[in-house]
Protein backbone atom coordinates (compact mmCIF):
# COMPACT_ATOMS: atom_id res chain seq x y z
CA UNK A 1 0.00 0.00 0.00
CA UNK A 2 2.93 2.32 1.01
CA UNK A 3 4.52 1.33 -2.32
CA UNK A 4 1.54 2.29 -4.04
CA UNK A 5 0.81 5.49 -2.43
CA UNK A 6 4.81 6.28 -3.12
CA UNK A 7 4.01 5.90 -6.66
CA UNK A 8 1.02 7.87 -7.12
CA UNK A 9 3.18 10.89 -5.00
CA UNK A 10 5.52 10.25 -7.54
CA UNK A 11 3.41 10.88 -10.52
CA UNK A 12 1.38 13.60 -9.48
CA UNK A 13 4.29 15.66 -8.18
CA UNK A 14 6.42 14.39 -11.96
CA UNK A 15 3.30 15.92 -13.29
CA UNK A 16 2.65 19.41 -11.85
CA UNK A 17 6.62 19.41 -12.21
CA UNK A 18 6.16 19.40 -16.00
CA UNK A 19 3.55 21.65 -16.18
CA UNK A 20 5.61 24.05 -13.87
CA UNK A 21 8.39 24.01 -16.79
CA UNK A 22 5.71 24.40 -19.43
CA UNK A 23 4.76 27.71 -17.59
CA UNK A 24 7.81 28.75 -17.79
CA UNK A 25 9.25 28.19 -20.85
CA UNK A 26 5.97 30.08 -22.64
CA UNK A 27 6.55 32.82 -20.71
CA UNK A 28 9.82 33.66 -22.47
CA UNK A 29 8.94 32.09 -25.45
CA UNK A 30 7.63 34.54 -27.48
CA UNK A 31 10.05 37.11 -26.81
CA UNK A 32 11.81 38.81 -29.77
CA UNK A 33 15.08 40.80 -29.61
CA UNK A 34 15.90 43.31 -32.69
CA UNK A 35 17.74 46.82 -32.97
CA UNK A 36 17.65 49.79 -35.66
CA UNK A 37 21.12 49.50 -37.51
CA UNK A 38 22.65 52.55 -39.48
CA UNK A 39 21.39 51.64 -43.75
CA UNK A 40 19.28 48.52 -42.61
CA UNK A 41 16.73 50.16 -40.13
CA UNK A 42 14.63 47.61 -37.60
CA UNK A 43 16.70 44.15 -37.62
CA UNK A 44 17.82 40.85 -36.48
CA UNK A 45 21.26 39.83 -36.93
CA UNK A 46 22.82 41.49 -40.15
CA UNK A 47 19.99 41.72 -43.03
CA UNK A 48 17.78 39.44 -42.62
CA UNK A 49 15.23 41.44 -41.37
CA UNK A 50 14.05 38.95 -38.87
CA UNK A 51 13.80 39.51 -35.18
CA UNK A 52 15.50 36.47 -33.07
CA UNK A 53 13.89 34.58 -30.24
CA UNK A 54 14.55 32.64 -27.34
CA UNK A 55 13.37 30.10 -28.34
CA UNK A 56 16.49 30.04 -30.94
CA UNK A 57 18.49 30.50 -28.19
CA UNK A 58 22.17 28.92 -27.65
CA UNK A 59 25.01 28.67 -25.72
CA UNK A 60 26.07 32.16 -26.75
CA UNK A 61 22.66 33.57 -27.01
CA UNK A 62 20.26 35.15 -29.39
CA UNK A 63 20.33 39.09 -30.04
CA UNK A 64 20.74 40.92 -32.67
CA UNK A 65 22.88 43.96 -35.15
CA UNK A 66 25.75 43.14 -37.59
CA UNK A 67 29.47 42.38 -37.59
CA UNK A 68 32.24 43.54 -39.74
CA UNK A 69 30.18 45.77 -41.64
CA UNK A 70 31.21 49.20 -39.99
CA UNK A 71 27.49 49.99 -39.14
CA UNK A 72 26.39 51.29 -36.08
CA UNK A 73 23.20 50.34 -33.79
CA UNK A 74 20.92 53.37 -33.29
CA UNK A 75 18.57 51.99 -30.97
CA UNK A 76 17.51 48.23 -29.34
CA UNK A 77 14.26 46.72 -28.36
CA UNK A 78 12.64 43.89 -26.96
CA UNK A 79 9.21 42.36 -27.81
CA UNK A 80 6.93 40.16 -25.84
CA UNK A 81 6.95 41.52 -22.28
CA UNK A 82 7.50 44.74 -20.22
CA UNK A 83 9.35 43.16 -17.43
CA UNK A 84 13.16 44.40 -19.43
CA UNK A 85 13.83 48.08 -19.88
CA UNK A 86 16.71 49.30 -21.67
CA UNK A 87 18.81 52.06 -20.68
CA UNK A 88 21.48 52.85 -23.15
CA UNK A 89 24.61 55.24 -23.35
CA UNK A 90 24.46 57.30 -26.80
CA UNK A 91 26.76 59.27 -28.87
CA UNK A 92 26.61 63.43 -27.62
CA UNK A 93 23.86 62.25 -25.38
CA UNK A 94 25.27 60.16 -22.46
CA UNK A 95 22.76 57.64 -20.50
CA UNK A 96 19.26 58.42 -21.36
CA UNK A 97 17.76 57.24 -17.93
CA UNK A 98 19.82 60.62 -16.63
CA UNK A 99 17.85 62.72 -19.34
CA UNK A 100 14.74 62.40 -18.08
CA UNK A 101 13.61 63.90 -15.16
CA UNK A 102 12.22 62.43 -12.01
CA UNK A 103 9.02 63.95 -12.41
CA UNK A 104 8.87 62.68 -15.57
CA UNK A 105 9.79 59.43 -14.78
CA UNK A 106 7.07 59.52 -11.59
CA UNK A 107 4.79 59.87 -14.15
CA UNK A 108 5.84 57.13 -16.66
CA UNK A 109 7.27 59.01 -19.70
CA UNK A 110 9.39 56.84 -21.43
CA UNK A 111 10.35 59.15 -24.32
CA UNK A 112 10.65 62.70 -25.85
CA UNK A 113 11.87 64.79 -28.31
CA UNK A 114 14.94 66.79 -27.54
CA UNK A 115 14.83 70.52 -27.67
CA UNK A 116 16.24 71.74 -31.05
CA UNK A 117 16.68 68.36 -32.34
CA UNK A 118 15.25 65.97 -35.10
CA UNK A 119 15.90 63.26 -31.86
CA UNK A 120 13.68 60.83 -29.64
CA UNK A 121 14.83 59.32 -27.02
CA UNK A 122 13.78 56.33 -25.53
CA UNK A 123 14.43 55.10 -22.55
CA UNK A 124 11.56 52.76 -21.41
CA UNK A 125 10.37 48.59 -21.43
CA UNK A 126 10.83 47.40 -24.69
CA UNK A 127 13.39 49.98 -26.52
CA UNK A 128 16.39 52.31 -25.82
CA UNK A 129 18.25 54.47 -27.89
CA UNK A 130 16.94 57.26 -30.24
CA UNK A 131 15.63 57.91 -33.29
CA UNK A 132 15.82 60.46 -36.20
CA UNK A 133 19.37 61.67 -34.96
CA UNK A 134 21.63 58.79 -36.84
CA UNK A 135 23.40 58.63 -33.50
CA UNK A 136 25.51 55.72 -32.36
CA UNK A 137 25.17 53.34 -28.95
CA UNK A 138 27.75 53.10 -27.45
CA UNK A 139 26.62 51.04 -24.02
CA UNK A 140 23.59 49.39 -22.70
CA UNK A 141 22.03 48.32 -19.48
CA UNK A 142 19.35 46.40 -19.18
CA UNK A 143 17.12 45.44 -15.79
CA UNK A 144 15.08 42.32 -15.21
CA UNK A 145 11.73 42.69 -13.34
CA UNK A 146 8.27 41.17 -12.10
CA UNK A 147 7.90 37.68 -12.46
CA UNK A 148 11.24 37.09 -15.50
CA UNK A 149 13.27 38.62 -12.31
CA UNK A 150 11.96 36.36 -9.87
CA UNK A 151 12.46 32.98 -12.62
CA UNK A 152 15.54 33.82 -14.98
CA UNK A 153 18.79 35.54 -14.59
CA UNK A 154 19.77 37.57 -17.72
CA UNK A 155 22.85 37.66 -19.26
CA UNK A 156 24.56 39.87 -22.27
CA UNK A 157 27.07 40.92 -24.30
CA UNK A 158 27.52 43.41 -26.72
CA UNK A 159 29.73 43.86 -30.10
CA UNK A 160 32.05 47.05 -30.01
CA UNK A 161 33.73 48.57 -32.55
CA UNK A 162 37.22 47.77 -32.66
CA UNK A 163 36.87 45.64 -29.49
CA UNK A 164 35.07 43.19 -31.14
CA UNK A 165 32.59 41.24 -28.59
CA UNK A 166 32.67 42.14 -24.95
CA UNK A 167 32.70 40.21 -22.28
CA UNK A 168 29.44 38.85 -20.25
CA UNK A 169 26.64 41.39 -18.01
CA UNK A 170 24.42 40.47 -16.06
CA UNK A 171 21.29 42.85 -15.79
CA UNK A 172 20.55 44.34 -12.65
CA UNK A 173 16.98 44.85 -10.67
CA UNK A 174 15.79 47.71 -9.22
CA UNK A 175 17.64 47.05 -5.92
CA UNK A 176 20.87 47.72 -7.07
CA UNK A 177 23.01 50.81 -7.57
CA UNK A 178 22.64 52.31 -10.96
CA UNK A 179 25.90 54.20 -10.73
CA UNK A 180 27.59 51.27 -10.91
CA UNK A 181 29.32 49.92 -14.03
CA UNK A 182 28.51 45.96 -12.73
CA UNK A 183 25.94 45.53 -15.11
CA UNK A 184 27.36 47.98 -17.83
CA UNK A 185 28.64 46.35 -21.05
CA UNK A 186 29.89 48.53 -24.12
CA UNK A 187 32.07 52.08 -23.94
CA UNK A 188 31.97 55.72 -22.94
CA UNK A 189 33.51 58.42 -24.09
CA UNK A 190 35.17 56.53 -26.51
CA UNK A 191 33.62 57.41 -29.16
CA UNK A 192 33.23 53.60 -30.35
CA UNK A 193 29.73 52.31 -31.70
CA UNK A 194 27.70 49.30 -30.25
CA UNK A 195 27.46 46.73 -33.46
CA UNK A 196 25.30 43.97 -32.18
CA UNK A 197 24.50 42.31 -28.67
CA UNK A 198 23.54 38.62 -27.82
CA UNK A 199 21.55 38.00 -24.56
CA UNK A 200 20.81 34.98 -22.16
CA UNK A 201 18.15 33.49 -20.37
CA UNK A 202 19.43 30.95 -17.20
CA UNK A 203 16.97 30.20 -14.72
CA UNK A 204 17.92 31.89 -11.35
CA UNK A 205 20.89 31.28 -9.71
CA UNK A 206 21.98 29.06 -12.52
CA UNK A 207 25.61 29.34 -14.30
CA UNK A 208 26.50 32.27 -16.10
CA UNK A 209 27.10 31.61 -19.99
CA UNK A 210 30.56 30.59 -21.13
CA UNK A 211 32.75 32.87 -22.78
CA UNK A 212 32.87 32.46 -26.44
CA UNK A 213 36.20 32.02 -28.75
CA UNK A 214 37.53 36.06 -29.14
CA UNK A 215 35.24 37.18 -26.33
CA UNK A 216 36.98 39.47 -23.66
CA UNK A 217 37.41 39.27 -20.52
CA UNK A 218 35.81 42.67 -19.30
CA UNK A 219 32.87 43.99 -20.25
CA UNK A 220 32.73 47.61 -20.16
CA UNK A 221 35.17 50.19 -21.20
CA UNK A 222 35.08 53.86 -20.00
CA UNK A 223 37.03 56.84 -19.74
CA UNK A 224 37.17 59.05 -16.64
CA UNK A 225 37.38 62.73 -15.55
CA UNK A 226 40.97 63.19 -16.59
CA UNK A 227 40.94 61.26 -19.83
CA UNK A 228 42.39 57.81 -18.80
CA UNK A 229 40.65 54.75 -20.25
CA UNK A 230 40.00 52.13 -18.15
CA UNK A 231 38.08 48.04 -18.73
CA UNK A 232 35.56 47.32 -16.13
CA UNK A 233 34.45 43.52 -15.43
CA UNK A 234 31.56 43.21 -12.34
CA UNK A 235 32.23 46.73 -11.50
CA UNK A 236 35.45 46.13 -10.81
CA UNK A 237 38.99 47.71 -13.09
CA UNK A 238 40.89 45.00 -14.48
CA UNK A 239 43.65 44.69 -17.28
CA UNK A 240 42.43 45.05 -21.31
Amino acid sequence: MKKKMFVVTALVFGILFSFGVKTEAASITNLRFGSHIQDYGDTGFSRDKRLRTIGEMGPTGTGSGSVRESKRMEAMFIKGTSEITINTHVENIGWLSEKLTENEKNAGVSKRKIKGRNTTIFYQAGRGGTAGGALRVEAVEFTLKGQLAQQYDMYYCVHAQDYGWLGWSRAKNKAEDSKSTAHKAGTAGVSKRLEAYKVVLVPKGGPAPRSFSGQKHYQYVAKDSLGRVYAYKDGKRVAK
